[in-house]
């Protein structure tokens, strides 16, 4: 267990924290940096569905400290059975930090 937190706190990365209520998923992006960034990051959010299509963009730039967790966003979309949804987060510093990571609900690929 210790090991898996040691190696999280050594790694950039983006998670997502995922919440289902209903039809409505609330999705928060966070990225964790091992040092200071001055970065560039953009959020796509797709959905399909029967009732339409919808996409979303941000771009913003971000002073993300390092080791300390940074809420991108904080998303609410209402899902219906057999929509397709799929968030995009990309997070760089034009150098050596270039995050990319997508996450769907269970069950879509």
């Amino acid at each position: 267990m210790y090991t898996m937190v040691l190696l999280a706190a050594l790694t950039n990365q983006i998670v997502f924290d995922a919440q289902q209520q209903g039809s409505i998923w609330t999705i928060v992006p966070q990225v964790m940096l091992t040092q200071d960034c001055e970065c560039q990051i953009q959020l796509e959010a797709v959905r399909k569905g029967t009732s339409g299509n919808s996409n979303t963009r941000q771009r913003s730039r971000a002073h993300i400290k390092g080791n300390e967790p940074y809420s991108v966003s904080r998303l609410a979309i209402n899902v219906d059975p057999g929509d397709d949804l799929t968030i995009l987060v990309t997070v760089s510093d034009g150098k050596a930090i270039n995050l990319r990571q997508q996450w769907s609900p269970p069950g879509i690929l």
